[in-house]
């Protein structure tokens, strides 16, 4: 069994914490969703490390991160993700992502000599026109005095009937404890500064999107805009797929990386 290593970079005096583990190319890089940490991909950091090198990254102001005040763009984000794989020396990984942790490895999917590939999990993909009010009442409710009320209600949609209610619970609890500046500035700029038909129109890597059934993405239209992208379903889970069916999201993954990306 392999054994991860949990560390840190400083990048202009930014904590940025990762856990690492396992051997292989290519590598494959786990990014998070907005409000959840390294934490959420425990099935698959142990399964992947089996055969190739695996890191996963707390995105900056999510879990031993550091969270200063600053805005936090979709943009950023991606910036430092290309700047820790440099730093460790990754080398054309495959990015993993949930939620906005797929449209961050989107944001690097322009240039094939950063990635070698893209995964996204339930990531939202050009929403309905409504989204625009839901994501508003959202940052002025993370922006008042009931911020963690605001999140948790938010969160609790995120939930299918079937998923372990356990599990619910743990991930309420590690949602809260993201600063709501951090919060409010990620939903708040998914609207401002993050063109999705432009990142998926740029994209020039081999694509994944695995849809949990959810009203997150046009998928038709998506596959219009990066005819390269292949989509898959899970089934009897919410939003957070990764975490409650690993038995389905692993061999999905794994048939990605033999068809498109070891071949």
């Amino acid at each position: 069994m392999q054994t991860s290593r949990v560390s840190q970079l400083i990048r202009d005096g930014v904590v940025l914490a990762y856990e690492e583990a396992g051997s292989g190319d290519p590598p494959l890089v786990f990014v998070h969703g907005v409000a959840c940490h390294r934490g959420f991909w425990v099935s698959q950091l142990g399964h992947f490390a089996r055969a190739r090198r695996v890191i996963a990254v707390d995105l900056r102001g999510h879990g031993g991160s550091d969270a200063p005040e600053q805005r936090y763009t979709i943009a950023g984000f991606a910036d430092d993700l290309a700047w820790t794989c440099m730093q460790l020396e990754v080398l054309r990984p495959v990015v993993v992502g949930h939620s906005l942790g797929g449209l961050i490895g989107l944001a690097l999917a322009a240039d094939p000599a950063r990635i070698s590939a893209v995964a996204l999990i339930d990531s939202v993909l050009l929403p309905s026109a409504g989204r625009d009010g839901v994501v508003g009442e959202l940052v002025a409710g993370l922006r008042s005095p009931d911020s963690e009320r605001t999140l948790r209600d938010y969160f609790e949609t995120f939930f299918g009937r079937d998923d372990d209610l356990a599990r619910q619970a743990w991930i309420l609890e590690q949602a809260i404890r993201t600063p709501p500046h951090v919060t409010s500035s990620v939903w708040e700029e998914s609207l401002r500064s993050w063109d999705d038909e432009e990142a998926l129109r740029r994209c020039q890597v081999p694509a994944l999107y695995l849809d949990a059934g959810t009203a997150n993405a046009d998928l038709a239209r998506a596959r219009q805009l990066c005819p390269q992208l292949a989509i898959g379903r899970t089934i009897g889970s919410g939003h957070f797929s990764p975490l409650e069916v690993p038995q389905q999201v692993n061999p999905m993954l794994e048939r990605f990386l033999t068809m498109r990306v070891d071949r």
